[in-house]
């Protein structure tokens, strides 16, 4: 969707607004302070004789004792709980703007879904609240939502999965989720298996502590080549925070630098700067608070020229079967080569592409780039059905059937290729409606599609 409408430099917008007035509105508030986090940090504080005394290490206490690692779990939902809502809620309230200002007869989101990717490693009891705003905006303007979360505990993650399918019931049809415990931000290889410019939104709550400049600059690189243009990339950081921090994530050796002994975390300069020296993103906001998370907002751009030299567009390509006619600017080829987010395209012609070289070309294509996309629009270059050509309409037909697109997705399931490429198929009154001039011959291509499409996924 990538979160249509939505421009940062836009002087009177919503979400952008309510993003910079986030921190000072929550600082006045002071809805996270000492006395919020007290008790819990006596809870904590009271093993630490446990700790001087050798028996038991930090993490030991954290991770060993069932109690502590759930006050632990508290203390992280209360450092970002609170922003991470009212982000969303003012992603929400823009989206229902969006839609009251279209018209009646314009059902603009009942054919678009909101893509979130969700990296978390705090309780899921923050997220319930966000999920019941989603649903809210599905009931009032049928926008669907996809959400893909992932948690590197297993148990918590099996806790998200049992609390929001209770929460859930009855509306997975609005609301779908994808849980992943595979996924490691520092670990490059566990976000390969995600599609390129999969998601509208992508949100990291404390994900990045820790570690040189340069790996967090990686894993920022790994996360840009996941959202759409025009995405938001929403990062809750811990940036200027008291000393007393130290007493909850001091026994963690992220919290320290490998290179002194002072903190590593960066602070908003260092991640404005980070984030400047990765291409493609044109907008960075961020709201810092000393007692939560800092949001920190960037947004990927939209400047094609700037697209192309990312590697999610130079690793992508696409085959369109349509009729080769790129020296007339009106063509069907022409005008959908225009729409395609990539320039790596590559068009088998209906008049002069043989099953053979359509073999090798898809074969060879799924070896040189890490994401294929295929659109098969030939039903709409086809001979038409007339008393002098019944014969050779229909022979053409069979062999669009039988051949050439069954052979395309034997080639894919044989290739293996790391992504199963995207197939689009492209016809014109193919299927029988009240309002269409329903084309015979095409039916049956039609229904062997949608036989070969459940197989295919």
């Amino acid at each position: 969707m990538a979160i249509k409408g939505l421009d940062l430099n836009q002087q009177h917008h919503p979400v952008l607004n309510a993003c910079r007035s986030l921190a000072s509105t929550l600082h006045s508030k002071q809805i996270i302070t000492w006395h919020s986090t007290q008790l819990r940090l006596i809870q904590l504080i009271e093993h630490f004789p446990h700790i001087l005394s050798g028996e038991k290490t930090g993490l030991d206490i954290f991770v060993g004792d069932e109690e502590i690692a759930q006050t632990f779990q508290q203390v992280k939902f209360l450092l970002s709980a609170t922003k991470t809502q009212h982000i969303f809620h003012s992603i929400c309230q823009h989206l229902q703007l969006q839609y009251e200002r279209q018209t009646k007869d314009d059902n603009s989101f009942e054919n678009y879904r909101l893509r979130i990717f969700w990296l978390t490693d705090s309780h899921c009891s923050d997220v319930l609240y966000i999920l019941d705003l989603l649903l809210n905006l599905s009931e009032q303007t049928g926008l669907l939502t996809d959400v893909h979360y992932a948690d590197s505990d297993p148990t918590q993650l099996a806790n998200a999965q049992q609390t929001f399918n209770t929460h859930l019931t009855n509306q997975t049809k609005k609301l779908s989720i994808i849980y992943d415990e595979t996924i490691d931000l520092y670990d490059s290889k566990t976000l390969e298996k995600i599609p390129f410019e999969s998601f509208d939104i992508i949100l990291s709550a404390n994900q990045l502590l820790g570690n040189q400049d340069l790996t967090k600059k990686n894993s920022l690189i790994s996360l840009r080549r996941l959202f759409v243009p025009n995405g938001l990339l929403l990062l809750l950081e811990l940036v200027h925070v008291p000393l007393y921090f130290d007493l909850i994530f001091g026994f963690f050796d992220q919290w320290w630098s490998s290179d002194n002994n002072n903190r590593s975390l960066n602070n908003i300069q260092q991640w404005t700067i980070l984030l400047e020296q990765i291409e493609g993103f044109n907008i960075i906001e961020s709201t810092l608070n000393q007692n939560e998370s800092t949001v920190i907002i960037s947004q990927k751009t939209t400047s094609n020229e700037i697209l192309q030299t990312l590697n999610e567009r130079k690793n992508q390509t696409w085959l369109i079967f349509t009729k080769d006619d790129n020296n007339n600017k009106n063509s069907f080829s022409h005008i959908l080569s225009s729409l395609l987010p990539c320039s790596n395209i590559k068009i088998f012609d209906i008049h002069n592409s043989t099953l053979d070289m359509i073999c090798f070309g898809i074969s060879v294509l799924l070896i040189s780039y890490k994401q294929v996309s295929i659109i098969f629009a030939w039903q709409l270059d086809q001979v038409l059905l007339n008393e002098n050509n019944n014969d050779l309409a229909f022979k053409q037909n069979e062999e669009l059937l039988r051949e050439i697109l069954s052979r395309i997705l034997q080639i894919i399931k044989k290739s293996s290729p790391y992504f199963h490429p995207f197939v689009y198929i492209l016809t014109d009154n193919a299927q029988f409606n009240n309002d269409s001039n329903l084309k015979i011959i095409a039916s049956p291509f039609i229904g062997l599609v949608r036989i070969l499409i459940t197989e295919y996924e």
